[in-house]
């Protein structure tokens, strides 16, 4: 048993133990809602203003608060995408794609050989089949960004909207900034790299569910995953440094980095609270930051009210529809 607290204090604390101090972007946020003309400013490329590294900002921090916010006030539209343009069957279930690169040939479609599929081989197809339809999804709220900005760019008024504004800027910063580019990372690469990663820790909440609580239903697995979410937030708030090195230590990470493998029995991760909630062990977190990183604003994603809960909510489906709970119980 864990207390509910015990991780986010422990990585809070981990981070300034490593010289690293939050930069929280939602002043940022409320500043471009009040007045989009921020997002043309100079204070916002040189990290948003009022943040605590503006009287002597590191350059690649400074990128990443700028990078960061944009990334966070365009979620909403893709929040907003994934939701309404979620391929849903006459059930109301979600329909998962063919995952292209899958080495296991399985149609999700096809029910009868998912469930006659090995278990690390049904969950391969289900996570991977995950992360292809959100890259879809992420992909067409690109394209009507970047299409809605290039129509103000041919009205030739000097209009254009806030959101147009905010890819724009988006852009060229990324574009301009040393951090991104020795990365190679646009905006399209960052968000699929994202959402990855957040559809791993989603099904790995799923299915560390039954090896830490046997015996249960369906049904008390899923309410248990849903009411767990708020426990495994604090994660979001993470340096990218910190997040991925918690990963390792505990057992989420796989060797090849894929999010497509079944969370291991002796993860490390995952533990129940004192009130029965699936919660993170502070146990694995391990300090770390990069040479003259001192700053971090956490996943843009954790600023988006109801984005994480959105993914959650798909991954958590796709589990009951095709009974994961039931094969993991048996595991």
């Amino acid at each position: 048993m864990s207390r509910s607290n015990d991780f986010a204090s422990n990585f809070i604390k981990a981070h300034a133990d490593a010289g690293l101090e939050r930069v929280s972007i939602a002043h940022i946020l409320q500043t471009i809602q009040k007045d989009p003309a921020f997002l043309f400013s100079e204070e916002l490329r040189r990290g948003g203003g009022q943040c605590p590294m503006h009287a002597a900002p590191n350059a690649d921090d400074a990128d990443k608060v700028t990078v960061n916010t944009l990334l966070a006030y365009l979620f909403d539209r893709l929040r907003d995408h994934v939701a309404t343009k979620l391929p849903l069957d006459e059930r109301g279930q979600v329909m998962l794609p063919i995952p292209p690169r899958s080495p296991h040939g399985i149609d999700p479609a096809d029910r009868a050989a998912v469930a006659a599929a090995p278990l690390d081989v049904m969950a391969s197809v289900l996570r991977d089949a995950t992360c292809h339809l959100l890259d879809g999804l992420i992909t067409g709220w690109a394209a009507d960004l970047l299409t809605e900005e290039e129509h103000y760019r041919a009205q030739g008024t000097g209009e254009i909207s806030a959101a147009a504004a905010a890819t724009f800027i988006l852009r060229t910063t990324l574009e301009d900034s040393a951090l991104y580019q020795r990365a190679g990372y646009d905006m399209l690469s960052i968000t699929k790299t994202g959402s990855h990663t957040a559809i791993h820790i989603c099904w790995a909440m799923v299915e560390a569910a039954p090896l830490l609580l046997p015996g249960k239903e369906a049904a008390a697995y899923d309410d248990l995953v849903r009411r767990s979410l708020k426990q495994v937030v604090p994660l979001s708030m993470a340096s990218l440094g910190m997040l991925v090195h918690y990963m390792e230590a505990s057992g989420i990470e796989p060797h090849d980095g894929l999010a497509i493998h079944l969370l291991p029995k002796d993860q490390t991760a995952f533990v129940l609270d004192e009130a029965g909630l699936i919660c993170l062990n502070p146990e694995p977190i391990t300090r770390f930051a990069k040479p003259d990183e001192r700053h971090y604003t956490g996943c843009p994603a954790f600023y988006t009210p109801g984005f994480i809960k959105l993914y959650l909510d798909i991954v958590a489906s796709i589990a009951m529809d095709y009974g994961v709970y039931d094969r993991l119980r048996d595991r």
